[in-house]
């Protein structure tokens, strides 16, 4: 189901917006906190509220996930209190007066209507705000270590180009130069990014990295360009995944490597929790649930981790068949579902077999990779 902000979804009804709704797996608990967040107005006051609901359930899922309990009535009980809590802050008063003279936001001060740039704005403000060791180390780190826990290496990666289809800032472009290929270039539709990919790379001294802004629906390369094609977490924010992966094909050498990374269905706790959030906060300025995290003291590789989802226009989840079925279609051969992943993927949480892994992640991250036939 593609969801977009632009819609706003006043005419639906919740089952349509939060599957774990009509499902009824957590009871009546989701459909109650979000009612009740949207009984209240749309404040800087209450939206302040809301946007403290997206560190609270991070937060508890991640404390609770080695937890050997029943991880649905924990969530569903979890849903509960935190709706009990805002009632009381709520109860508490006086929250208008402290943010009198708030900043108001519209959507229309930062982000504009459409599609592609709203979601480019929206990473490419989360992108900018991270630190040099988050934006090289790290991206190098988790790119190295997933590679290898899944026996991936490349004997001559010297020789090879790649294309980091939609890059987002850059991180994951650069990364792949770090570990040791001949030449980068990311594409991505956000300008903000883009720019402040370039600057750090200039700043770093890093050569052969290249930024193009453009979509991944239609990127501006010839068929049969790169060697290494690598799409992490890109094609579900976009309105049409199928032809990003039709271009991801096409732009990829034949006996070229690809990887492809899309949301996963079904996505267990950690994908409802964040449909849960997703109609929560799908009135509340980006500008602001980014400033209102920034005051917690939150990281801004946290508030990316946090809001990445919460609060991009669309956001699709795709069964692994599914995805498999499509990366076949156009062409791909040696297909791989990866079951390894850095510490915190959800791969690897039920490679380790934590206690009610199914539960709580799902199937785990829609990883792939393949060869062109």
């Amino acid at each position: 189901m593609v969801r977009s902000d632009f819609d706003i979804r006043d005419a639906r009804g919740l089952e349509d917006i939060v599957d774990c709704i009509e499902e009824g797996t957590y009871g009546e608990a989701p459909k109650n906190l979000i009612s009740f967040l949207d009984s209240l107005p749309q404040t800087p006051a209450m939206n302040f509220l809301r946007t403290l609901t997206v560190p609270f359930l991070f937060h508890d899922f991640e404390d609770n996930i080695h937890l050997d309990n029943d991880p649905i009535s924990h969530f569903s009980n979890t849903l509960l209190e935190l709706k009990e809590k805002i009632m009381g802050l709520v109860a508490m008063g006086n929250y208008e007066r402290v943010f009198s003279g708030a900043l108001e936001y519209t959507p229309e001060d930062t982000f504009a209507k459409e599609i592609k740039v709203h979601t480019g704005q929206h990473y490419g403000t989360l992108f900018s705000a991270f630190d040099s060791k988050s934006y090289f180390e790290e991206a190098k780190k988790l790119l190295e270590l997933r590679l290898k826990r899944n026996g991936i290496s490349f004997s001559d990666l010297s020789k090879l180009t790649v294309l980091d289809q939609g890059c987002g800032g850059g991180r994951y472009t650069t990364a792949w130069k770090l570990l040791g290929s001949k030449a980068c270039i990311g594409i991505d539709f956000s300008e903000i990014g883009l720019e402040d990919a370039k600057k750090r790379v200039s700043m770093a001294n890093i050569d052969n990295v290249d930024f193009v802004q453009g979509s991944v629906l239609e990127m501006p390369f010839d068929e049969d360009t790169f060697d290494i094609v690598y799409s992490n977490g890109v094609l579900h924010h976009t309105e049409d995944w199928k032809k990003g992966i039709s271009e991801q094909l096409r732009v990829l050498k034949s006996g070229g490597w690809g990887w492809q990374y899309l949301i996963e269905k079904p996505g267990g706790i950690f994908w409802d929790q964040i449909e849960i959030l997703r109609a929560i906060l799908r009135k509340v300025p980006k500008p602001f649930a980014q400033q209102t995290l920034k005051g917690l003291g939150i990281p801004p590789n946290r508030i990316f981790y946090m809001l990445d989802h919460v609060m991009v226009p669309i956001n699709t989840r795709i069964t692994p068949d599914e995805l498999s079925e499509e990366l076949e279609k156009n062409g791909a051969i040696e297909i791989v579902r990866l079951n390894r992943g850095a510490d915190f993927d959800r791969v690897e949480h039920i490679y380790q077999n934590v206690p009610g892994a199914k539960e709580k992640f799902g199937v785990g991250e829609n990883r792939f990779v393949f060869k062109k036939g």
